[in-house]
């Protein structure tokens, strides 16, 4: 999405975060894009998968230019071992929020 709207000359990034289903109640990792409108309109952020602007369902964690620039994990390591992650997510509102 970031490389067709900078293809069409609009400024664009990248941001990754969590998404909160609607049914489920399941929050996920996400990714999405914001689009420079300019002074007047500011970033439109876009969620093509869901086919929606994104809103109060997504928790913005990170932008950047691309997915290196706002990668939720992402590190080195080095040497043998066994190795597991484990990760909870636990999303409240709250007011004033800001994007």
């Amino acid at each position: 999405m970031t490389s067709a709207l900078r293809s069409l000359g609009l400024p664009a990034r990248y941001v990754s975060g969590y998404f909160h289903g609607d049914t489920t109640g399941e929050v996920a990792s996400h990714a999405w894009a914001d689009v420079w409108l300019g002074l007047d309109q500011v970033w439109l952020s876009l969620d093509v998968t869901h086919a929606e602007q994104a809103g109060t369902r997504h928790c913005r964690l990170a932008v950047g230019r691309d997915y290196l620039d706002a990668a939720p994990v992402r590190g080195v390591r080095r040497g043998g071992g066994h190795e597991s992650m484990s990760v909870t997510v636990r999303v409240t509102s709250g007011q004033g929020q800001q994007q």
